[in-house]
């Protein structure tokens, strides 16, 4: 079991597990999670959370021991930056002070890391610049995730800011392919509080944006319209019981929803003059409504695939639209 990693997402309804072995899908799981024990990104109960994973390995029969973890992008900042070349010592000291938007807290209280991504060569008297894709996570989320982990009979391997985790698909997808592949790809995550685009070119991560419509705010039309609780209606909506996905008010959620994923593609192609974006990959519970998915797709005039495309070959589809950034952080360990 040395090269089986199991990949965990916790989300704020459901954590979604992936065991990978050897860059392969070996199963996929979702549970649903109790109401509020994640909340903005953040576990509630620490010791709540470990009992329900110890449960699910258990029912499961999982016995990977080796956590690749997602971190939310609640708790985990990712940004792209240019500085000055400079050695590695010097970066330690002057990554923490990129951050200074984002980090209102003592910068100590946080882990740096980064990757290079670029380089340009200094003229005469300069010395050129890095381009790279730095990462800050606060120190006491690494340190309660190893001790919910260590509670549930696992062991933090690697954690994963969530961005970076679909870059780890596109990687291990372009693997496989020697034939053309895009050179630009946008994830569309229809998660249950919002929904977040993120762009990759040339299989590094750009920029993401964030809708503030996710599953419970169609979950809450179908809820007032008939009458039942939060819980009833998402079991209407993910089974359209009486054709719920079809009412009015929900298609007007859709077409709002089509509408900001398109203003945030033009927004992307107005800042990259050369893009020529023609590829959009979903995932999330909401790619399941297939109305939502047909206004998308006429609204945006392009190439409409399901995550499920990137995610190496392996467990049940209608899971891997759910479970992508769990797979992803395990691949984050692909070759280690």
């Amino acid at each position: 079991m040395s090269n089986t990693y199991l990949g965990l997402d916790i989300g704020m309804n459901a954590m979604k597990l992936a065991v990978v072995k050897e860059g392969r899908v070996q199963k996929l799981c979702v549970s649903v999670l109790p109401d509020h024990l994640v909340r903005d990104g953040r576990i509630t109960s620490l010791d709540a959370l470990a009992e329900e994973l110890h449960a699910v390995l258990r029912q499961e029969r999982i016995t990977a021991k080796k956590c690749a973890l997602v971190l939310s992008p609640e708790t985990a900042f990712v940004r792209r930056i240019t500085v000055p070349r400079m050695t590695a010592e010097q970066l330690s000291v002057n990554l923490p002070y990129e951050f200074h938007d984002y980090i209102q807290k003592d910068k100590e209280l946080y882990f740096y890391d980064y990757a290079v991504v670029g380089t340009t060569e200094g003229g005469e008297g300069e010395s050129g610049t890095l381009e790279l894709l730095a990462a800050a996570a606060p120190k006491e989320v690494i340190s309660d995730s190893r001790f919910m982990l260590r509670k549930a009979g696992l062991k933090l391997a690697v954690a994963v800011p969530e961005y970076l985790t679909y870059r780890n698909l596109i990687s291990a997808y372009e693997k496989t392919r020697s034939d053309e592949h895009p050179r630009e790809y946008c994830l569309v995550d229809m998660g249950h509080s919002a929904i977040r685009i993120h762009m990759y070119r040339s299989g590094i991560y750009e920029t993401s944006r964030i809708i503030e419509y996710g599953g419970i705010s169609l979950a809450a039309l179908i809820a007032d319209s008939a009458s039942v609780d939060l819980h009833v209606a998402a079991d209407y909506m993910v089974s359209n019981y009486k054709e719920v996905q079809e009412l009015p008010a929900c298609r007007e959620l859709y077409a709002k929803i089509a509408v900001e994923i398109l203003r945030a593609v033009n927004f992307y192609g107005f800042n990259t003059p050369d893009s020529d974006l023609q590829d959009i990959y979903f995932c999330g519970g909401l790619a399941k409504v297939s109305t939502l998915m047909e206004t998308i797709r006429d609204t945006l005039k392009l190439n409409i695939h399901p995550i499920e495309e990137l995610l190496p070959s392996g467990d049940d589809p209608d899971l891997g639209v759910l479970c992508p950034a769990a797979v992803g952080a395990a691949l984050e360990t692909d070759g280690r």
